[in-house]
């Protein structure tokens, strides 16, 4: 009995097998048949209603081709596939299309071979190392890749009158940690915002608000032309979180500008915004190129602007428990800046034999952080400390250079004066693709070494001058390969002894006489000469 169940149950697979054999070859063969009826009646009744799909379609979607196989008793599946639009973000108002996106930056690589080890990649005003010591004594070379930027335009459609846009720049200078290798520092470059604002254009008053240009000096219209790191020493560069407020008045091809800013303060514990001003006119009838810095050139009219800033200190006073008691002071400044087309021209695409001249000139008490956070080397006198047991620092709440105390502890800011004249000469060679430029600058203060102890006085410099010059060649209208030889000098606050006699001094520390060493001497001063081979690829 046993064997006959075996027996049975063995003849039901087998027959229940070969029974759904058949039926899979039965659906096998009916398609062909009934597809062709299929296709021929749907052709026939709606001749239009799908284009016969090429081998190439057919290749490119398998299942298009199953689609149509199905008999029309099983409807195609939707295509959403295809018919369904990519889901995108609703534009905050307006079309998609009204609003627009524009990228912009460059890639940049700069070498640099500098005569001491005094400066990182731009020229900064810091003191320049002296000759005789290591550093005054030794080259250095610097490789980078930093100074490439990135950047964003984004506009908004016109709302009411009023038409909105806003920009995003950044570059790779950002804070690096101060137990940071060197290779790290250069080679992963953290990010660091340039630009960041927001601006409205009103029928009546244009305002900006965000990061941007700051009003003083009206950066990033009078720049002048070269290799070298902006800012050169003694121009005015600087960018500053403000609220801008402008006026443009057209007449016929002259237009004026008239602007006021709120801006960060010099000092934040001030408890107030900085004052800034400008004017500024140009006549668009005389035009000349005009690059700003190592940039791209742009038809630009002859310009002239003025403007000024007022800031204020409120620090404590000079003691070592101050307690709440503090001095305050204010600061000023004032800046005249000229664009100038020597040999005008009538289109930036046809450059050649084009001359202009860039010109600045600035004065100001407190303003030292203007030209790109120079400060001479001035720091707070030590407090003064009977017991001799260890030295006393002053609890500054303010950067150095701007702010300091006299002989009797009474705050005082310290004076610039500044002038840059730059010259840009494009070359009737292709339309312009070659081009020379070259820099003089100047800055001085006439009391940062009266306001500075006389055991400091090698720490400060009271006057620098600089001087470049530079050729360059346009690869490609987007390719820019320049060459620059740069020279910086400092003169400090002490002076070369006119003997090795070292007498007693017999002045108080902000004093010397004729019985301090070296008082008949000449000035010390140093100086470091730079070349530069840049190339950028701009977008």
């Amino acid at each position: 009995m046993k064997y006959l169940a075996l027996g049975a149950v063995a003849i039901s697979v087998t027959l229940l097998g070969a029974h759904a054999r058949a039926e899979v070859d039965d659906e096998d063969d009916a398609p062909s048949s009934k597809s062709k009826a299929t296709k021929a009646d749907t052709t026939k009744a709606e001749p239009s209603a799908r284009p016969a799909a090429s081998d190439d379609s057919v290749k490119a979607d398998p299942e298009a081709k199953v689609t149509e196989e199905h008999d029309e008793a099983t409807p195609p599946p939707a295509a959403a596939a295809e018919l369904t639009p990519t889901p995108q973000r609703a534009p905050i108002y307006g079309k998609r299309g009204d609003w627009f996106m524009a990228p912009y930056g460059y890639a940049r690589l700069d070498e640099i071979e500098d005569s001491t080890e005094s400066f990182e990649d731009g020229i900064q005003p810091n003191l320049i190392q002296r000759a005789g010591t290591y550093r005054g004594d030794h080259r250095r070379n610097i490789a980078t890749a930093r100074d490439s930027r990135l950047g964003m335009f984004v506009g908004a459609p016109t709302y009411q009158g009023i038409r909105s846009s806003a920009q995003i720049e950044l570059d790779f200078y950002g804070l690096v940690p101060t137990d940071a290798r060197r290779h790290d520092s250069v080679v992963f470059g953290p990010l660091r915002i340039r630009l960041a604002f927001m601006k409205l254009e009103t029928p009546i008053v244009d305002i900006i608000a965000g990061q941007y240009y700051d009003l003083f000096g009206w950066n990033g219209s009078f720049y002048p032309m070269t290799v070298a790191y902006l800012g050169v020493p003694a121009e005015i560069y600087h960018r500053n979180p403000q609220l801008r407020i402008e006026k443009h008045l057209h007449l016929g091809q002259l237009e004026v500008v008239a602007a006021v800013a709120a801006v960060r303060p010099g000092q934040r514990d001030s408890g107030l915004p900085e004052g800034q001003a400008g004017l500024k006119i140009s006549y668009g009838g005389w035009a000349g190129a005009a690059t700003p810095g190592f940039g791209r050139p742009a038809l630009s009219p002859i310009s002239l602007g003025v403007s000024a800033l007022y800031r204020a200190f409120e620090v404590p006073v000079f003691r070592s428990e101050p307690g709440s008691a503090s001095q305050k002071t204010f600061g000023y400044g004032v800046a005249a800046q000229a664009l100038l087309p020597i040999i005008p021209i009538k289109t930036i695409l046809d450059r050649g034999n084009s001359l202009t001249l860039t010109g600045e000139y600035s004065i100001g008490t407190g303003i030292a952080d203007m030209y790109t956070f120079m400060d001479g080397g001035s720091r707070f006198p030590l407090l003064p400390n009977p017991s001799t047991v260890m030295p006393v620092t002053y609890a500054a709440n303010v950067d150095p250079g701007l702010v300091t105390f006299d002989r009797n502890l009474d705050v005082k800011t310290i004076n610039w004066q500044a002038f840059v004249a730059g010259l840009q000469y494009y070359l009737p060679i292709d339309k312009g693709r070659v081009w020379l430029a070259g820099i003089y600058s100047r800055a001085w203060s006439d009391n940062i070494k009266d306001l500075t102890p006389f055991p400091s006085w090698g720490g400060i410099f009271t006057k620098m001058e600089y001087f470049d010059a530079n050729l360059g060649f346009d690869i490609t209208p987007s390719v820019v390969l320049g060459l620059s030889f740069q020279s910086v000098k400092q003169t400090f606050g002490d002076v070369s002894p006119q003997t090795p006699n070292f007498d007693v001094i017999h002045s108080d520390m902000l004093g010397g006489g004729l019985g301090v060493a070296g008082t008949g001497g000449i000035a010390a001063h140093a100086r470091n000469n730079r070349a530069q081979l840049s190339m950028s690829f701009f977008f």
